[in-house]
């Protein structure tokens, strides 16, 4: 007894996607899209910023006004 592959099955024939879910899809798509470039905004320095902050100054000492 032979099992038929039911993924061979998908897409076929061709069929329309409904436009209401295909909107819907889309806006969900734009809605990640936002969250990802905005989480990107906020932390895509994140790490270079505690470094600089962390991170202690050398001495200059060609300047002669440092005290």
């Amino acid at each position: 007894m032979e099992k038929d592959n039911p993924f061979k099955k998908v897409g076929v024939p061709d069929q329309e996607v409904p436009k209401d879910l295909k909107k819907k899809v889309m806006d969900d798509i734009n809605s990640i899209q936002l969250l990802l470039e905005v989480t990107s905004l906020f932390s895509s320095n994140y790490a270079e910023t505690l470094e600089s902050f962390f991170k202690t100054k050398k001495p200059n000492n060609n300047n002669p006004n440092t005290d």
